[in-house]
């Protein structure tokens, strides 16, 4: 990798953030209630470090991803600081005082029965669910049980596959509304990550009420319901817009592309990508045929989990679509990158990308970013047939859970923006390896990792200074320009041993990183990270004693490593020393 590529962290932090946790998602067609207006960037702090999943008055995001932060193999247990095995929804189940409504795909889960049924005997509790799943032995068991207790209805869609009642939400209270892609089943908590998003708002729930109304009470599935809700909600005193639809009547990939062909930096995440007319849309885009700005301008990130050799025919083609967009001389003059095929070594492990979000920065339009939060696939029956739901946030105070750049520019968006919740998004984009026809910064790690899986670090590099002044045998007073320089070695998790890579240089502006923190896309595995104290030319300093961490690291997961810098190994001639504390050997 070259020096200028890496020459400050800080780079690469905001390209992750573009390519991946911007990476994951946003955007979609405005609403239609005159009263509500667009959100102007403002000076905001959204959360709080006792609450990061807060983004703003009662809108909160999760990231329920337990799969590949403690990978289930006997060898590798572990591997992460924080496993994640929390389950927001038994404690928003347990919320509910008056009512409960559910639409869900299916139910195979006995620890989620439990708390329906103990919940039953305090409110009444609603279901509709997919018929298909419910009629079928593996999971009927679990609808008898609900079906049995006297407090609880269930109910499925009139049809069954190949349509579905893919949608899942849940109202609480008819105040609180509770949806996303995170599947409750089994296999959704097991084997899949998934986002959960909370909205705290009446209005917003009356929209998700309306549509479990027609579906429960009137029956109606799929082209058969009407499209009777208000959908824009201003939220936050006017700082951001939540916008609620419903497929397949709200025509979810029209407000998809609606808001692609606004910006200019687009990121989508989705489990299944087989919608030829989306494919064709995105590749327009990206070649120049729609949206404002020249083509070379753009950029766009797509992780899709199942396309590749273990996707069906369908999933194939669109791959093949894609990988032609970046080859040849006929490639697209935008920067397009997209995940590779997982190997076998990934099937074993299990994870699965189960997200359906879009991030559209708005560049060319509003410049207020936008995130879409759905339900629904990028495949024809996710957009045209399937009951799906989503949610656009507008507005930074709604986007900021999934943008991170914006706490590395938090001098102009009101001041400490440090994302608390570091370790939800910034490693999604990062499970896979990736191809590109993109260069320099437009790839968020060194080219050489680009065929393995990775992880983060993050942490403070603890008692560094610019530069160290002592005096020398000779009397002299001497300045040193100090920096940092990280290697990485160890052992790949999929096997194989490790070749060392070596990162230059990290932030150390006292004004945009004044801790002097840093973040590195490392290789998943057991390694070792040793900082290293260089001089301005990256030649190592003897006058420093070199700090190595050892540990584990699974494919996409984050750790926080801190870094110390030791004391000055230097004899002097006397006197005290600059920059970072006493001489001769003083603490440092």
């Amino acid at each position: 990798m070259t020096q200028s590529r890496f020459s400050r962290v800080s780079r690469i932090w905001i390209t992750i953030a573009l390519m991946v946790l911007a990476l994951l998602l946003y955007a979609c067609g405005g609403g239609d209630d005159e009263s509500t207006t667009t959100p102007t960037p403002q000076n905001v702090e959204p959360g709080s470090a006792a609450h990061p999943w807060e983004l703003f008055n009662g809108v909160q995001a999760y990231f329920v991803d337990n799969t590949y932060r403690v990978v289930k193999s006997s060898e590798k247990q572990d591997f992460t600081d924080d496993p994640k095995n929390y389950d927001p929804i038994f404690g928003l189940i347990a919320e509910a005082q008056m009512s409960l409504d559910i639409a869900v795909l299916r139910v195979n889960r006995q620890e989620l029965v439990d708390a329906l049924l103990a919940k039953a005997s305090q409110v009444p509790i609603r279901i509709v669910t997919e018929k298909a799943y419910a009629e079928d032995n593996r999971y009927r068991p679990f609808i008898l049980q609900l079906d049995a207790h006297p407090n609880i209805e269930v109910r499925t869609d009139n049809d069954g596959e190949p349509r579905l009642m893919h949608s899942r939400f849940m109202v609480i209270d008819g105040a609180k509304v509770v949806m996303g892609s995170y599947n409750w089943s089994v296999e959704g908590c097991e084997r899949t990550i998934g986002d959960v998003l909370i909205i705290n708002n009446a209005d917003v729930a009356a929209a998700f009420e309306d549509q479990f109304d027609q579906m429960f009470v009137e029956h109606r599935f799929g082209a058969e319901k009407r499209d009777s809700i208000r959908h824009a909600f201003s939220v936050a005193g006017g700082m951001g817009v939540i916008e609620v639809y419903f497929g397949p009547t709200d025509q979810l990939s029209d407000l998809l592309m609606n808001e692609v062909e606004q910006s200019r930096t687009v990121i989508g995440m989705v489990q299944q990508f087989s919608s030829v007319s989306f494919a064709n849309l995105l590749g327009q885009w990206l070649a120049g045929g729609v949206g404002a700005g020249a083509p070379e301008d753009r950029m766009m990130y797509l992780l899709v989990n199942d396309i590749g050799a273990f996707g069906d025919a369908e999933e194939n083609a669109i791959y093949d679509y894609l990988l032609s967009l970046i080859s040849g001389d006929d490639a697209v003059p935008a920067t397009l990158v997209i995940n590779q095929p997982p190997d076998a070594a990934w099937v074993n492990v299990g994870a699965q990308v189960n997200d359906k979000v879009l991030y559209a920065d708005h560049a060319m339009g509003s410049g207020v970013p936008a995130v879409a939060v759905s339900t629904g696939n990028w495949t024809e029956q996710g957009f045209s047939l399937n009951d799906e739901a989503m949610v656009i946030l507008r507005g930074l105070v709604l986007t900021t859970k999934y943008h991170y750049i914006f706490w590395m520019q938090a001098p102009n968006y009101g001041g400490q923006m440090v994302p608390a919740d570091v370790r939800e998004t910034g490693q999604l984009a990062l499970m896979y390896p990736f191809t590109t026809n993109g260069t320099g910064t437009d790839v968020p790690r060194d080219p050489s990792l680009a065929d393995v899986s990775t992880g983060l670090i993050h942490g403070r590099v603890r008692n560094f200074v610019e530069e160290y002044t002592y005096q020398d045998e000779n009397g002299d007073m001497v300045t040193i320009p100090l920096d940092i320089q990280w290697t990485v070695t160890g052992e790949y998790f999929f096997g194989s041993t490790l070749s060392p890579y070596v990162y230059p240089t990290f932030d150390q502006n006292e004004f945009t990183n004044p801790d002097h923190s840093y973040i590195l896309v490392v290789p998943a595995g057991r390694i070792t990270v040793t900082c290293v104290v260089v001089d301005s030319e990256g030649g190592p300093l003897g006058l420093f004693i070199p700090q190595q961490k050892q540990f584990d690291i699974a494919p996409g997961g984050v750790r926080h490593i801190d870094f110390d810098i030791s004391a000055p190994q230097i004899a002097t001639g006397g006197g005290g020393g600059g920059g970072g504390g006493g001489g001769g050997g003083g603490a440092f």
